[in-house]
Parts: structure tokens; C-alpha cells; sequence
């Protein structure tokens, strides 16, 4: 029953609701994987077959660099899918992937996925639309680390945030820890960071839930 909620969230998404013919042909190529926090999905440079569509919990996609420090590359949150790379290239992942709180995922086999394709255009657009967004997003995260000090780097993910949500309030995807680590700053560092912007009356923090008090 979870699975076939899992295609049917998929088919919403990517298909445009509830098809049938398609729902038959998903079930034969998809299985439902269950991961507990800090379990590992997979590793970079593992061999694999199956591309991933988020549907509960968060994935961290991170790199270990020749210094052994670990950079966030994104995380991906519910409905998104990722690892779509193995339709495009040799069947090896190009990052880790670790659950940070319990998660399920829809694991779909990329070679037969890549059958629909030829079948179903709108699904490729589907595809091309996700891919361009996150470049564009991956190009704004590049321009945040390189171009911003620390203040600036928070600053400047809480704009790209506050367009994200139609909420007042943002409720950061993650432990500040690991948001620390996307953004490229030491956890204490960005502690102190949210501790100054508070007592500057910038902010007012709550767990994962920050309220801004100045104009973005």
C-alpha cells in the first residue's frame, strides 16, 4: 500500500495524475526503500541502477574532499526526485547520499525509466524542467559561497528561502548543523552568527523556525 502511494505521489508530479497504464508498467520497475537517520542511500562511485524520488524524511548529497571535510552539495527534500544522472551517464553515482532523519524512497530502475521517455515526451520536459531549475539553483549557491562573507552567505540563503515560501515564518529544511555545512560555515560560527543577528533584532529564532524582522 505505502508503494503504491509513493507511485501515485510520483505519477501526480511528473505525469499529471493518475494513468493506468503507466501505474502497471511503475510497479514493475520501482521498490519501496526504507532508510534510518544517518543511514547511507549510497556512496560516490557506487554502481547502480535506480534513480530516487523522495517521499518522506531528507537526503543529504554531500562529497568528502582529499582533506577528508565533508561539502554539501544540496539537500533534497519530498517530491523531488535525484540520482536522475543515471539516465545520462555510466551507471555510477557521482555523490553520497545519506538519510538525515528517517526517510522512504521510491527507487526506480533509471535504464527501463528511460523506455518512458521515448514514449512519453511530457515526461522528459518534466525532467529538463527540475534539471533547470536546480542548476539555476546550484549556480546561485556557487555565487553565495565565493562572493559572500558569513553574514552575507545567511543573509542571501534566507532571500532564496522567503521566494521558496508563501509562509511569514521560514522553517529551515535541517538541523543548523548541516545547514552550516551547505552554506559553508563552521557550526559554531553560524551559531554565534544567529545569536548576533537576534540581539541585532534581525531575526528571532525558534528550533528551525526563523522569523525576519527587517525587510529582505
Amino acid at each position: 500500500m505505502e508503494r503504491k502511494k509513493a507511485i501515485i505521489s510520483f505519477m501526480n508530479i511528473f505525469f499529471d495524475g493518475q494513468d493506468e497504464e503507466i501505474f502497471s508498467a511503475l510497479e514493475k520497475i520501482t521498490v519501496l526503500v526504507k532508510k534510518d537517520k544517518k543511514e547511507m542511500l549510497f556512496f560516490e562511485g557506487d554502481e547502480g541502477s535506480s534513480m530516487y524520488f523522495l517521499v518522506s524524511g531528507s537526503i543529504k548529497l554531500f562529497k568528502i574532499n582529499a582533506e577528508g571535510k565533508e561539502a554539501v552539495i544540496r539537500f533534497v527534500e519530498p517530491c523531488e526526485l535525484f540520482a536522475e544522472i543515471l539516465l545520462y551517464m555510466k551507471n555510477r553515482y557521482p555523490v553520497n547520499a545519506m538519510a538525515i532523519q528517517p526517510s522512504q524512497l521510491l527507487a526506480i530502475n533509471a535504464k527501463q525509466l528511460f523506455g518512458f521517455i521515448k514514449q512519453k515526451p511530457e515526461f522528459a520536459m518534466k525532467i529538463i524542467e527540475r534539471l533547470a531549475s536546480r542548476t539555476k539553483y546550484l549556480m546561485k549557491m556557487i555565487e553565495n559561497l565565493t562572493l559572500s562573507d558569513v553574514r552575507g552567505k545567511f543573509l542571501n540563503y534566507l532571500r532564496f528561502m522567503k521566494r521558496q515560501s508563501k509562509e511569514e515564518d521560514i522553517t529551515l529544511p535541517v538541523p543548523k548543523g548541516e545547514l552550516a555545512l551547505l552554506l559553508g560555515i563552521a557550526p559554531e560560527t553560524f551559531s554565534r552568527l544567529l545569536k548576533k543577528l537576534s540581539k541585532e533584532k534581525l531575526i528571532s529564532v525558534k528550533g528551525r523556525k526563523i522569523k525576519i524582522l527587517f525587510q529582505l
